[in-house]
């Protein structure tokens, strides 16, 4: 019997089922739910499917023994089924063989596999048919797409393959562009600037000893009568389109027209820092929107013919990219992750150019940007097809601006400190276990983080409740952030503890409360209730005790720590 450790997402949806929630509700990209209906036969079949499919994607488990329309006890209906068998029947069905571990597992008193499955080295399938875990569904690849994925998970480079073209189709404007790119930096990358064009490509590794271009090299400098990019510009998305441009030029000069487009459409508010300097609040950060345009275009699949898209509304900015996220990442790691350029000669070439950042710190300047002029950070999405990353376009928050813009160098260019500072300008107290997911690391990681935060010379940060340095420790603004952040930090008016105590007596009394009673209590709107009782539920307070997901029927009663 495998010995493998049980995965954490796996133990917290058992603990959720058994709170009531859906077994089909808690599956997610690396985590799917199998009943043992149908007979032997087809449970081993339903396994391996199961099992190459997220083996496509990025690994995961698959649990035999719970029903995933089922809640409570009622979804753990379990499974006879041997461990060592249904792990041989996966490797003997999977093409090519797929090595997994399978432990067995009771709870409520009922048996599961659980069937632990690493990322493919290679593409698996069954019986002909490939799948890749998108979200909650397992999506059929099409020929291409697994072409795609197979050249990815060897290590292949697209970008580096022959072009056919040679230094003779360059186009002259947009080696220009790159000569003034270079003329700006420093070093040695400035002396290229004046290189002849072959002998500049082969410097930036673009073509080979005998002139001809890679695809970089092509998709860089060359027109090859494709569209790179198409630009809309909507007031809203129920509105009619007043600016389209479909983009058909040498990547290098497509990247700088869109930002043109995005630049002539993006208004902005002068503000006025006390040491007189003036910030320029953009409805979308220009470094954010130059980033993404970016990664679009050098992670985008290049066998393609589908142009990148520039959504741009008044409220939101989409820059959505042909290609599924790469091998390992995730929208739920893309900010913590190890960067994985699909096209890795292209974003050389792309850095060379001082185009974009180095490698893994594209998608924190992004976050860093919008967070720095109190906006939410960019949301990123992902399918089969595309990757979307979508900016909102709300107003800037003026003071939590200004008080940004007034830190440390080392606490502005902080993203989990923005991070932890938005949050608690909603709420009042804040644990690493509720960080971990937005920092997307483990909890000892996001405890720590916060930990070193409250221990700086000027800390932002201090401990409510707990110890710094665990898990479990609650943190709140300092006096001192709280005062200088003004009216950005939602300040119900009352100390934290008295607003505990006039909670706990009220549901001494009535057994319940609700937002509503919340509102009246302290005078305050639905949004600063909301977080007044969500603050207490995670602190172990309250617990809800309606089944409504939202409005006037949600309730709260005692939680496991109500009497302490």
């Amino acid at each position: 019997m495998a010995t493998e450790r049980m995965p954490d997402e796996v133990l917290e949806a058992f603990e959720a089922i058994g709170r009531g929630t859906t077994a089909g509700d808690l599956e997610s990209e690396t985590l799917e739910f199998k009943s043992a209906r149908g007979g032997a036969r087809r449970t081993r079949m339903a396994l391996a499917e199961a099992a190459a499919c997220l083996a496509n994607g990025h690994g995961g488990a698959v649990v035999l023994g719970i029903d995933d329309d089922q809640s409570g006890a009622a979804a753990f209906s379990g499974t006879d089924l041997d461990d060592l068998e249904a792990r041989r029947h996966i490797f003997e069905t999977v093409t090519p063989g797929l090595t997994v571990s399978v432990t067995v597992h009771r709870h409520h008193e009922a048996r599961l596999l659980v069937v632990h499955v690493p990322a493919g080295a290679t593409v698996h399938g069954v019986a002909g048919r490939v799948t890749r875990r998108i979200g909650r569904s397992c999506l059929p690849l099409a020929p291409d797409e697994i072409a795609a994925l197979h050249s990815e998970r060897q290590g292949i480079d697209p970008s580096e393959a022959r072009s056919g073209r040679t230094v003779d189709d360059l186009d002259p404007a947009a080696m220009e562009l790159a000569r003034g790119e270079l003329r700006r930096l420093g070093g040695d990358r400035r002396r290229w600037a004046d290189l002849p064009d072959d002998e500049l490509c082969s410097a930036m590794g673009l073509a080979s000893s005998d002139g001809e271009l890679y695809a970089a090299g092509e998709q860089m400098f060359c027109t090859t009568g494709d569209e790179i990019i198409v630009y809309q510009h909507r007031l809203s998305a129920g509105s009619p389109t007043d600016a389209t441009e479909r983009i058909a030029m040498p990547l290098l000069p497509a990247f700088g027209r869109v930002l043109e487009l995005v630049a002539a459409r993006n208004p902005f508010e002068a503000l006025l820092l006390p040491n007189g300097q003036q910030l320029q609040m953009h409805r979308y950060p220009p470094g954010s929107i130059r980033e993404a345009v970016a990664n679009a275009l050098v992670h985008r699949r290049l066998d393609v013919a589908e142009p990148a898209r520039i959504e741009h509304f008044d409220d939101s900015l989409s820059v959505i990219s042909m290609g599924p996220f790469v091998s390992g990442v995730t929208e739920h790691n893309i900010l913590s992750t190890t960067s994985r350029p699909r096209n890795r000669l292209l974003a050389r070439a792309f850095r060379a150019l001082g185009l974009i950042e180095e490698l893994g710190t594209g998608v924190a300047r992004m976050y860093r940007s919008m967070l720095s002029l109190g906006k939410p950070p960019p949301a990123f999405s992902g399918t089969v097809e595309s990757v979307r990353v979508q900016f909102d376009g709300g107003p800037a928050g003026a003071e939590f601006a200004s008080f940004v813009a007034q830190l440390e160098d080392a606490q502005r260019d902080d993203v989990e400190s923005l991070l932890v500072l938005r949050r608690l300008c909603e709420s009042g107290t804040v644990a690493p276990t509720q960080m971990a997911p937005v920092f997307q690391r483990p909890e000892g990681e996001a405890a720590r983080a916060m930990a070193r935060m409250a221990l700086e010379a000027r800390p932002l940060i201090e401990p409510s409740r707990g110890r710094p340095n665990g898990a479990s420790t609650r943190y709140r603004l300092t006096p001192e952030t709280e005062r200088s952040l003004g009216s950005a930090a939602r300040r119900s008016g009352r100390d934290r503890n008295e607003i505990e105590r006039a909670v706990v007596a009220h549901v001494n009394r009535h057994g319940r409360i609700a937002n509503q009673v919340v509102r009246n209590l302290f005078g305050v709107g639905t949004p600063r209730a909301s977080a007044i009782l969500r603050e207490l539920v995670d602190g172990g307070v309250l617990e809800r005790i309606t089944d409504a997901p939202r409005g006037p029927g949600v309730a709260y009663g005692p939680g496991p720590r109500f009497d302490t």
